[in-house]
């Protein structure tokens, strides 16, 4: 072959490539779940497991051997993974956020065996005795199986408190970290705080910060501030504002503030370890009989922008021994802040623990290591929580720690940057990263070094976009972020949006009172921004980076657009308040979401003319309307804003054990939606039963609302027989109906005589399945179902529209289908290895690995060695050399064997 072919060939195939692996975000949806426990090591300490969230994969690696980890195998499980535990050297549990299901994991084989379904949004798994534990976050429970037969319904624990997700145990407890805890603040509403409650002379409303003046003193010339609510700090048993003032008679409810559920493995009671933080991000139980926390608290208590300007959120680690909760100690991850300024020189900027989201200590207890997402570090403290030392830049996006004591390895997971990093403990130095594939585009990954890099972003190093906006949602905090020393800014949005009779708005004034944290998930679209409308888009955010987060200046044009690239690419998860179908459920709690949704597009609720539609158009509840104050019973304008996250806002409860201290509206001061909807802007039935089912039904509807993620996605089974049950067959029929009427995609996945296979449903032609070769015929649903067996498990999953390509059949999006290019060895995780690459076994192209493909490349390696091409250097050393036949044989006998992919 001449170089003149040899050069014409690598240009085609690198054409062909970059034509085919051009794909946008169209196949990718970005839910942005939240790592839990995303990595971990078998008993024997032989394999490494790794979730790979964006390819909904494990990842298994071989870490027997010094030297960086081998791949030793890939398996699907389910949307979004993110925790995985060994059980035993030989089965790994992978739980699955999206898919709301836990993959069972043969490591032998490197298949699913079993899929269970877990709740709403599960998060974390672990095993005592012959219990699995499984937490479903959005649900407030813990799902306790039975590892003798773990087919069998689960029991429920119920957990008092918002969103556990991490969990650890010691054998005989095992605990829940409650992410969404709290810190002890609440809100009194605008008339509160301007009624009898109010401790101030006068009752001026807002009060004063500092003492009798504000902090800072107001400008010059500005307005009356409109009155407004307030946020409220549980200290010593009172109620307390942020000057020092009580306001204890006018709280009449509590929080309970749980922190950690402890439950006792045996009998499942419940107890509780409170006062740690306000989001527990990680645990880890033992050693020495103690429990450790890392997680972030807040400062929302302490009114106006510039009073926690670089300093509104700590890094923080909390302890306790189980046998005595009550005794907590908490210390800060980052000792050397004082928070007196805020910003700090670089350097001791990025010695800053930001987001930290993980936590795992040796077996004595002496040595323990954090993980900061957001500070992209490891840090090591000793056995009394001081920190010790740091290794930086160690992954971009640490979520998940295992330590190995017995080889000296800290092995990290960077799941921004997809890989698997080691660290040698001994001297803390980073000694391998091995990537594995991702297929998140890069606008995404653009985006979130500036969205979660607190470092780059902040003026102390501690706190990104992400401080607030967890994960891109919420802190279920309310902040007053005004400015007594700002000024007023004029109006300038669409007023009412052309409805007669509601007033005029109101210019905003820089005191705008407390607003509680508004997720970013779905709102590019909704624009204007804020509770307010006073920003017109994502963009005028830029100035927060100085004014709040201490930066020295804004971001640059294109960083700041990159982070607006990321938010849009946000996308709400499936809404579980729906039927599997999309429609809507005739009951939920106590209303009718079905009766809802024509009562909230019909009724003239508010003000008896207007209906809820008017102003939150359907679908995603919002519209670019400001409303006037006016209107509202209120003192200033807002913004009409989305109902999509309406059901993750619940928990609030005027009670003397409540879950939250926030609930609904700007301020988070209406406990429940029912209790919103009792305003007198409202216009109910005069029968006061029938009132109140009307509000109980627009409640469910709201709770209820549709997401741009069908309610489907994510829906999984295992089918272990070509006969399953009748309600695995009801599942799949209702699966292959949608699938068919391209509402949803339909991906399968399994082991076919013995070798991976992936499978896509395509309505064409009356409907069937397509194989991940190219060349293959489709196959019936009959005809797939009757390929299920034991050892060949199939495991369907419903996918959003559009990605069931590239989940099913077609991994790098590169035209090659998966088994075709495994076939050969080619890598389908890989868009520039293909069919026909001079690396492929298949060396004469024909599609078959055989002899001949042996006496093709030593006959071209002779010639390389001869000419001086590099066509035939095999292992890509840059040499041809006799280590090219071995490396080509050794892929060849592999690819003869069925093992290559």
């Amino acid at each position: 072959m001449s170089k003149a072919t040899t050069l014409l060939i690598a240009a085609c195939a690198a054409v062909v490539a970059g034509a085919s692996g051009a794909r946008g975000q169209s196949d990718f949806v970005n839910w942005e779940s939240p790592h839990v426990h995303p990595i971990d090591l078998t008993p024997d300490r032989g394999l490494l497991l790794a979730v790979n969230t964006a390819d909904n994969r494990l990842e298994v690696f071989d870490v027997t051997r010094s030297g960086p980890p081998v791949k030793a195998g890939s398996v699907s499980v389910g949307l979004d993974p993110v925790s995985v535990r060994a059980r035993s050297n030989t089965e790994a549990w992978v739980v699955n956020h999206i898919s709301d299901s836990v993959s069972i994991v043969d490591l032998t084989t490197m298949r699913v065996v079993r899929t269970l379904a877990a709740g709403d949004e599960p998060c974390d798994v672990v095993f005592a005795g012959k219990r699995a534990f499984v937490s479903a976050s959005q649900l407030n429970q813990v799902l306790v199986f039975s590892l003798v037969s773990p087919q069998s319904p689960p029991t429920v624990v119920a957990i008092a408190g918002e969103d556990p997700r991490a969990l650890a145990t010691d054998g005989t407890r095992v605990y829940a970290a409650v992410f969404e805890s709290g810190n002890g603040t609440t809100i009194l509403g605008q008339s509160v705080v301007s009624g009898a409650a109010n401790p101030y002379p006068g009752r001026p409303n807002p009060p004063p910060n500092a003492g009798t003046l504000f902090s800072p003193p107001m400008s010059a010339g500005l307005p009356s501030a409109p009155p407004v609510g307030l946020i409220v700090k549980k200290v010593g048993g009172q109620w307390v504002d942020d000057n020092g003032h009580a306001w204890t008679g006018a709280v009449t409810w509590d929080l309970h503030d749980h922190d950690v559920a402890i439950i006792d493995a045996a009998s499942l009671s419940v107890t509780y370890a409170t006062g740690l933080m306000n989001a527990n991000m990680a645990i880890a139980a033992g050693p020495a009989g103690q429990v450790t926390v890392v997680g972030t608290d807040a400062t929302n208590h302490i009114r106006f922008e510039p009073n926690v300007q670089g300093t509104f959120v700590r890094s923080v680690m909390a302890r306790f021994n189980p046998a005595s909760p009550g005794a907590v100690s908490i210390t800060d991850l980052n000792p050397h802040l004082t928070y007196a300024t805020a910003s700090i020189p670089e350097p001791m900027r990025n010695l800053s623990v930001a987001d930290p989201r993980a936590v795992v200590w040796n077996a004595g207890g002496t040595r323990g290591y954090v993980a900061g997402m957001g500070s992209n570090d490891v840090s090591v403290f000793d056995g009394s929580g001081a920190r010790v030392g740091q290794v930086q830049d160690v992954a971009f996006g640490p979520t998940g720690l295992v330590l190995d004591e017995s080889r000296a390895r800290l092995y990290v997971i960077g799941k921004f940057g997809a890989t698997v990093a080691v660290v040698d403990t001994a001297s803390l130095t980073l000694s391998h990263v091995t990537p594995f594939y991702d297929p998140t585009p890069a606008s995404i990954s653009t985006g979130r070094q500036y969205f979660y890099g607190a470092h780059l972003t902040s003026g102390l190093g501690q706190a990104g976009c992400a401080a607030c906006h967890i994960d891109g949602r919420t802190d279920h905090l309310a902040w007053d972020l005004g400015n007594p020393a700002g000024t007023v800014k004029p109006f300038n949005q669409n007023c009412n949006g052309g409805l007669g009779g509601l007033g005029t708005c109101e210019d905003w004034h820089p005191m705008k009172g407390p607003m509680t944290t508004q997720t970013l998930v779905g709102i590019t679209g909704t624009e204007p921004l804020h509770w307010r409308g006073d920003r017109e888009d994502l963009g005028m955010f830029n100035a927060a980076f100085m004014s709040l987060q201490g930066r020295s200046a804004p971001l640059e044009p294109g960083q700041i657009s990159a982070v607006e690239d990321f938010v849009a690419s946000l996308t709400p998860p499936p809404n579980p308040n729906r039927n599997l179908d999309g429609s809507l459920k005739t009951s939920l709690g106590n209303g009718n979401p079905a009766n809802g949704a024509v009562l909230f597009q019909t009724v003239p609720f508010d003000g008896g003319v207007l209906t809820c539609v008017s102003c939150h158009a359907l679908p995603t509840g919002s519209s670019p309307i400001v409303i006037s104050g006016q209107a509202l019973l209120e003192s200033q304008s807002m913004k009409v804003p989305q109902l999509r996250n309406m059901h993750e806002k619940s928990g609030f409860s005027r009670s003397p054990q409540s879950n939250r201290g926030f609930g609904f509206i700007h301020d988070g001061s209406s406990a429940t939606l029912v209790e919103f909807l009792q305003s007198p802007v409202f216009r109910f039935a005069t029968d006061p039963s029938v009132a109140l089912q009307q509000r109980r039904d627009l409640e469910a509807f709201m709770f209820s609302f549709s997401t741009q993620t069908h309610a489907a996605v994510g829906a999984q089974t295992t089918v272990e027989s070509p006969s399953p049950p009748a309600p695995q067959q009801a599942l799949l029929g209702s699966m292959i109906s949608m699938a068919q009427s391209q509402a949803v995609g339909l991906v399968v996945k399994g082991r076919v005589g013995g070798i991976v296979r992936g499978y896509v449903y395509s309505n064409i032609g009356g409907g069937a399945f397509r194989p991940d070769r190219n060349s293959e015929a489709t196959l019936s649903p009959a005809q797939l179902l009757s390929l299920a067996g034991p050892g060949s498990e199939l495991t369907y999953t419903v996918v959003p529209a559009g990605s069931e390509v590239r989940i099913g059949i077609d991994r790098d999006s590169d035209g090659f289908f998966d088994r075709t290019e495994m076939d050969v060895c080619a890598d389908p995780a890989n868009e520039n290895s293909y069919p026909g690459d001079p690396r492929n076994p298949d060396r004469n192209g024909d599609g078959a690995i055989t002899p001949t493909d042996i006496a093709v490349f030593i006959n071209l390696w002779t010639q390389s060695v001869s000419s001086g091409l590099l066509s035939a250097d095999y292992d890509g050393s840059g040499t041809v050399d006799p280590v090219d036949i071995a490396a080509f044989i050794n892929a060849w006998l592999g690819a003869l064997r069925g093992m290559c992919g």
